[in-house]
């Protein structure tokens, strides 16, 4: 932790030394014409962000490939035992045009392909906290890539440079290299010739709040050498043997949100793409059935000693260690909690302090009771409605939040660095980490959605 306070003091220093304000507004302009424009309330808002990355000791890089990869793992196995028909008790479910969707084999193995974990880390003592994954359709890669070159870029990134090694990741180039690996599996398992350069269809609803991210994908893949089309999901044409978007033809689809082909709006206009997944004739990333990955109670499956059996000893010691308590909410379950036996609901009821409630299904941070933020008869309405016959929701032990200084600039002063709730977000690409990027706020609601500002990783180490 040495190694980071001296770091973190060296680089205030430099930024107090290389005018803050001028670099903020290079900053904002530079993401400004990259469109990276946030939707918040109905608002459209230059996208958040600080004059600050956050810097991660490599020497902590190893360890967090290591979990990161026994998680995704774990992830994996929950879903294949699902579609093999364990529902974990209800945790895991799907109906309707999902569920039926789930059921079309992606052709390739291993379809948890395109993964961002989100992850309370504490350097001083290493410790990990794996709150949700976000495995159907992750977002903010293209994004990420732009801000971080534009970092790169700025005086004190430079002069921190001169000081220290730094190690940054774009996130796009290892996700290229898992849809290559994907799109090879999937012409293997088909017995077809692999393109060494196939044409990509990079997807997202026209009208997405995230169309630039989507469209930072497709500049950057032709950019590469490796062709890449934007395509709205409605339009794809199919002629029972091959998938084009206008005179091209298309080798392989990333998409962004699945319910832009699902939607009643959308759907209808999407079934030339849709049947040629279910013809096996599109290799599709990621699959739908990734979804089954996205539910807020996977990590009750795997801080849950009645589930252990279904994992690796190694899987089940990174659970141990990173994954917080856990549970489905059941009115009338009786848990362990802190080795002791109680009913569930009177349980998180009492103890609202010490507990988080968050829909199953969702994103954004939206629907979530954080128990120490709330008064105890909106923490019981909460309790009362998360129990109800019908609902869904899961309860997560809450977890101490890690803090950052980020510098303030505002009103075109710079007010110095302010402490701000921080919230790492890991990526994994065909089973691997590939990088991060992490959100700061001031409330414990950690979630660019929900107002926060997002910043590239750095792991750093001395010069030698």
């Amino acid at each position: 932790m040495e190694f980071l306070n001296k770091l973190n003091a060296d680089y205030e220093q430099i930024v107090s030394n290389t005018n803050p304000v001028e670099q903020m507004e290079v900053l904002e302009r530079r993401m400004s014409e990259k469109n990276m424009i946030m939707e918040i309330d109905g608002v459209k808002r230059p996208f958040p962000t600080f004059l600050k990355p956050y810097f991660v000791d490599m020497r902590h890089r190893d360890l967090i490939a290591t979990h990161t990869r026994n998680i995704i793992q774990g992830v994996e196995t929950v879903g294949k035992l699902f579609m093999a028909g364990n529902d974990f008790d209800g945790m895991v479910h799907q109906d309707g045009i999902m569920a039926d969707l789930s059921k079309v084999d992606p052709v390739y193995p291993s379809y948890q392909v395109i993964v961002r974990l989100d992850c309370f880390f504490h350097p001083e003592t290493q410790e990990m906290k794996f709150l949700e994954f976000n495995c159907g359709d992750p977002s903010g890669m293209g994004w990420h890539d732009a801000m971080l070159d534009i970092f790169l870029d700025l005086p004190c990134i430079k002069e921190l440079g001169k000081q220290y090694t730094i190690h940054t990741d774009h996130l796009l180039e290892t996700q290229r290299k898992a849809m290559l690996l994907k799109y090879r599996e999937w012409c293997e398992a088909k017995g077809i010739e692999a393109k060494e350069k196939p044409t990509f269809a990079i997807v997202c609803w026209k009208d997405s709040t995230i169309l630039d991210d989507v469209m930072e994908i497709v500049l950057r893949y032709n950019k590469a050498g490796y062709p890449a089309v934007f395509a709205d999901p409605r339009d794809f044409k199919y002629d029972g043997k091959y998938v084009t978007v206008g005179d091209t033809r298309i080798d392989a689809i990333y998409r962004d949100a699945i319910t832009d082909f699902v939607k009643p709006e959308f759907w209808n206009d999407c079934q030339d793409v849709i049947q040629a997944y279910r013809d096996h004739n599109i290799c599709f990333v990621n699959p739908v059935r990734a979804a089954t990955g996205d539910y807020k109670t996977l990590p009750a499956i795997m801080s849950d000693t009645k589930f252990k059996h279904h994992f690796t000893d190694e899987q089940w010691a990174t659970m141990e260690a990173t994954v917080p308590w856990t549970r489905h909410v059941k009115a009338d379950m009786v848990t362990e909690f802190q080795g002791e036996k109680a009913n569930l609901v009177d349980l998180i009821k009492n103890n609202k302090d010490s507990f988080v409630l968050k829909p199953n299904v969702g994103y954004g941070g939206f629907g979530i009771y954080i128990g120490n933020d709330c008064s105890q008869s909106d923490w019981n309405e909460a309790v009362k409605k998360a129990a109800a016959p019908g609902a869904d929701y899961a309860v997560q032990e809450f977890v101490r939040i890690p803090l950052d200084k980020f510098p303030i600039v505002k009103d075109g002063e710079f007010k110095g660095f302010v402490d701000k709730n921080i919230n790492i977000n890991y990526w994994s690409h065909a089973g691997e980490f590939a990088g991060a990027f992490l959100r700061a706020a001031d409330g414990k609601l950690i979630n660019v959605h929900q107002g926060g500002g997002l910043v590239p990783v750095f792991f750093m180490s001395p010069k030698k």
